[in-house]
């Protein structure tokens, strides 16, 4: 009976989180059948102007922009009819080059770091937060909506700028990096229609309640004990909002019930399901203890908080191209728990950096969907480029992320 009240307890606690998630599924979905995407990375391609450089940089950002709220592979195919299209200008207009490569890069660069830009841009997030529960990790609570984007955006602009930068100079044609393109694609500009217009508004109110919701819980202690059920009226009014208010001149609701379960990937949720039995073993025969003494007898006791930062960056950055960013991520929250105790450090940054790095997936085709798809699509792309600039955004993307999260994370959740 104690542990049963112990789980509810957790659970009630918890609520807001798992609603917030639950809440951004249904946005995604929104965006999904509304075509919101499209019209998102349409206007985007329009600020370009036509400027090869600058479309690579427009890409990027949209494609992460995206993946903040929408699965990066979900984010891929919304982009390769774009990509197809610039592409097909590009051969109209100048057949003696391509930019499949740049153009590929882009979208996957862009689809990647996105993940790290929101609480609920990875599924790893949501494992980190579990595992941060799972090991008592102070400062946990603290963690929400609003100042994830605190540091979380900030990284993503560094991240993509240097993304950026590496496309230009390793993947356009020097010819080509300062011509002005006419595409065809960004000529289109249709009025936003009634369902699109609602959808939007819905997306603002999304992001208003729970980067409201963060900041009263931070700034009114008091708050926490009207959290939940605040929470739950919220949710159910977005609910009603979604599946009963009719909008557009067919008078019909935005989405159907059905709309959601078209986009579960089932194959994905029987993996969770499988990581989360592992989880169990790992826990009941200690093998998280066994693997994070092991390390802990191969790592200097005397090394540097920075470089312990980034060997664990750099380790699951390249562990990710060969493996499942789900996997990589839940193996390595509990090493990273436990090498930063035995060195006296807050676990908090360390796990974050774990969470942060599994989705960076820059060298190879198959080491994440979005690459795969991007990939195979586009055809002409330079897998010896793909490789080379990968190999680079790791390192750089490594450097960067353990100086900044090592000393930002501290900051924000003391």
């Amino acid at each position: 009976m104690e542990n049963f009240t112990a789980f509810y307890l957790y659970l009630w606690k918890r609520l807001p989180l798992i609603l917030m998630f639950a809440n951004g599924y249904i946005v995604y979905r929104l965006f999904a059948v509304t075509k919101l995407t499209d019209v998102f990375v349409i206007r985007s391609l329009q600020k370009s102007r036509g400027k090869v450089s600058r479309v690579c940089l427009y890409i990027i950002m949209a494609a992460a922009a995206l993946s903040c709220f929408i699965p990066n592979a979900v984010t891929v195919l919304i982009l390769l009819p774009v990509l197809k299209a610039v592409e097909q200008d590009i051969a109209r207009e100048v057949p003696e080059h391509s930019l499949s490569t740049a153009l590929t890069l882009s979208a996957i660069y862009g689809a990647n770091i996105g993940g790290m830009g929101s609480l609920i841009g990875s599924p790893a997030n949501l494992l980190l937060i579990g595992a941060l529960d799972l090991y008592k990790v102070p400062a946990r609570e603290q963690i929400n909506f609003f100042n994830w984007f605190v540091w979380g955006l900030p990284l993503v602009a560094a991240f993509g700028t240097v993304a950026w930068i590496l496309v230009a100079r390793l993947a356009i044609p020097k010819e080509m990096r300062a011509k002005t393109l006419r595409l065809q694609l960004a000529e289109k500009s249709e009025p936003l229609t009634p369902e699109q217009k609602f959808g939007t508004m819905l997306w603002a109110f999304f992001l208003v309640f729970w980067i409201g919701e963060s900041v009263l819980k931070e700034l009114t202690p008091a708050f926490a004990a009207l959290e939940a059920p605040a929470c739950i009226c919220f949710f159910l009014l977005f609910i009603f909002l979604v599946f009963f208010r009719a909008s557009g001149p067919q008078n019909a609701p935005l989405l159907r019930f059905n709309d959601l379960f078209a986009g579960i990937p089932k194959r994905g949720i029987l993996f969770l399901v499988l990581l989360a039995v592992i989880v169990v073993i790992v826990q009941i025969f200690q093998l998280d203890k066994i693997a994070a003494d092991f390390l802990l007898g191969i790592i200097p006791p005397q090394i540097s908080m920075i470089i312990l930062h980034l060997l664990m960056t750099l380790a699951v950055i390249f562990l990710t191209e060969m493996l499942s960013n789900t996997v990589v991520s839940t193996a390595f929250f509990p090493i990273a728990y436990f090498i930063s105790t035995a060195h006296h450090l807050s676990p908090l940054p360390m796990m974050i950096a774990v969470s942060a790095a599994s989705t960076c997936a820059f060298m190879t085709p198959v080491a994440t969907p979005c690459n795969a798809l991007a990939f195979g699509e586009m055809k002409g792309t330079s897998f010896r480029i793909m490789l080379m600039s990968g190999f680079l955004l790791n390192l750089i993307g490594a450097v960067l992320m353990s100086a900044w999260l090592q000393f930002i994370i501290p900051l924000l959740y003391a």
